[in-house]
């Protein structure tokens, strides 16, 4: 499956995970431009985040590309002191962010250890901590986990 078709069956599923809390009377989703604004990136996010494997996806394209903005950015702000973010904790960010990326686009098989439930499962946590709330990881896992359903990954057999 291509990037649009996983962002598509992320927002399909998306949808009628937030239809399926508010009708059994859950109120986790406010409408409010912070909630949709939230639910759009974690579904553009996570829908196709297992593809870091892979060399030529989209997602590895934005991440070396915010890696290196981010090392740009952290650079200027030691030499010029243009705005407030701590230089340092952007260096290693950005550093962190390009070594993933590399390392995972390079050393990992496609559709291998990133495919699975345990690295949607570690991935979608740190969500939690960017929402404060359950629901958004739980969203972001669901996302991920309809990726790998997407592939076809889930139902095929390994010998």
């Amino acid at each position: 499956m291509k990037k649009g078709g996983h962002i598509l069956l992320g927002a399909v599923v998306s949808f009628l995970f937030i239809y399926l809390t508010i009708y059994l009377g859950f109120s986790f989703f406010k409408f409010n431009f912070k909630t949709i604004a939230s639910v759009a990136f974690i579904i553009v996010f996570y829908s196709i985040l297992p593809d870091i494997d892979h060399k030529n996806s989209t997602i590895t394209w934005w991440f070396f590309g915010a890696g290196i903005l981010g090392l740009l950015i952290g650079v200027f702000e030691l030499i010029f002191k243009f705005t407030n973010p701590n230089p340092v904790i952007v260096l290693i960010l950005s550093t962190g962010l390009l070594i993933v990326t590399f390392v995972s686009s390079n050393f990992f098989q496609h559709r291998g250890i990133v495919h699975t439930v345990q690295a949607g499962l570690i991935v979608s946590l740190p969500v939690y901590f960017l929402f404060n709330s359950i629901i958004y990881p739980i969203l972001a896992y669901i996302v991920w986990h309809f990726h790998l359903i997407g592939d076809g990954f889930l139902f095929k057999t390994h010998s």
